[in-house]
């Protein structure tokens, strides 16, 4: 049996126990927060967990 922090919510799997090969498996996402509209605007996304600025190569650190 999965475990979940919140109380009376059926928990998700990350993943299938048992995937099959060549199939695309695209994991759920759980929302968890949202940015206020403003920031969103700026942002290009209204969660969080999506946004990943872009990084020029000369600025990053794994060059």
């Amino acid at each position: 049996m999965m475990h979940t922090p919140y109380y009376n919510i059926y928990p998700i799997p990350f993943m299938p126990m048992y995937v099959m090969y060549a199939r695309a498996y695209i994991p759920y996402q759980t929302y968890m927060m949202e940015y206020p509209i403003r920031e969103a605007l700026m942002r290009g996304t209204l969660f969080p967990e999506l946004y990943q600025p872009y990084v020029p190569k000369e600025e990053r650190w794994d060059k």
